[in-house]
């Protein structure tokens, strides 16, 4: 039956693991950020730049970045909202409330699209329905080298258990965010930058001894 009118569900799932063990570490859903979503689709849709990047191309997400700022620790453990608002409110990262509370690090993610009909992983994707998958193995060198450009004293922890708890702290993240971001010379390019998702959860450190790998799902459902 023809339909003039079809409605667009767009959700978001993390999933963060621990590849030596196997052991999830994080598993819930995520906020999506309606008002910067809505915009970029469309953008990425008409093949037009956004208004904080007017003379580059299309966007589409292409990095994943990484605070210590999404949670509090007292006597009880409380998670903050994630920062996703109705509005487009047409500023960039580096001057919108649309950002990680504490951003600590960011990697470009490697993208993997299921299209309907497709398996994946022993689950056929419905017809009206895509996902997309941003995966991202934290790579432990460039994470240092970036905390160290803020804070030169830290090392990252050699295993879970390392008690100095200066390099405890900056080797932790508690929240994590999609950006339809500028990559220039390698680099995020916060100027030019929209964040879609936002998500916080109960503290992750990253150590020598461990290699962690996120793999956060959006997946969009026309009905």
């Amino acid at each position: 039956m023809f339909k003039d009118n079809i409605q667009a569900q767009v959700v978001g799932m993390l999933k963060i693991s621990d590849v030596e063990t196997g052991k999830v570490l994080v598993d819930k859903k995520n906020a999506i950020h309606p008002g910067n979503m809505a915009y970029v689709l469309a953008c990425g849709l008409a093949g037009q730049p956004t208004s904080v990047n007017g003379t580059g191309t299309s966007p589409f997400i292409n990095w994943m970045a990484f605070g210590n700022g999404g949670s509090n620790s007292t006597t009880t453990l409380s998670y903050r909202s994630p920062r996703v608002f109705t509005t487009y409110d047409k500023l960039d990262m580096t001057a919108s409330n649309s950002k990680l509370y504490s951003k600590t690090y960011q990697q470009e993610t490697t993208n993997t699209v299921f299209h309907p009909g497709q398996d994946e992983a022993g689950i056929t994707i419905p017809e009206n329905t895509s996902k997309i998958n941003f995966n991202v193995k934290l790579d432990h060198d460039k994470y240092e080298a970036m905390v160290k450009t803020s804070d030169p004293s830290v090392d990252l922890p050699i295993t879970d258990s390392n008690t100095h708890s200066q390099s405890v702290a900056a080797f932790t993240f508690d929240e994590i965010g999609l950006l339809a971001g500028v990559t220039d010379a390698g680099v995020l390019d916060e100027t030019k930058t929209l964040m879609l998702t936002h998500v916080t959860f109960h503290p992750v450190l990253l150590s020598a001894n461990r290699t962690i790998e996120i793999d956060y799902t959006i997946t969009i459902q026309l009905s």
